[in-house]
């Protein structure tokens, strides 16, 4: 009796980009393109999710220049303090 072993082929991620776009290109659902290609499902959504994250640019950040929100060369600050005691500064 004859025993036969599926071998298990390992992708590379050219490889696996080269299936997306195939799977892209086809009408078929993920399951169906998987079980036509012989492909592990959680494989496949593993690697669609880990191409896709790849190809989205990571945020940048980017400085702003501060300006001055209110520029005032004469300044006054006064605090009533209570019990008739105010505070001025200038």
């Amino acid at each position: 009796m004859s025993h036969t072993v599926p071998i298990k082929t390992r992708r590379n991620r050219d490889d696996w980009m080269q299936l997306m776009a195939e799977y892209d290109a086809s009408d078929l659902s993920q399951r169906q393109f998987c079980a036509r290609q012989q492909l592990a499902y959680s494989t496949f959504c593993y690697w669609r999710k880990r191409l896709s994250s790849d190809a989205t640019p990571a945020a940048a950040l980017i400085e702003l220049p501060m300006q001055p929100v209110y520029e005032q060369t004469d300044w006054r600050l006064e605090l009533e303090l209570g019990q008739g005691v105010v505070l001025r500064l200038k």
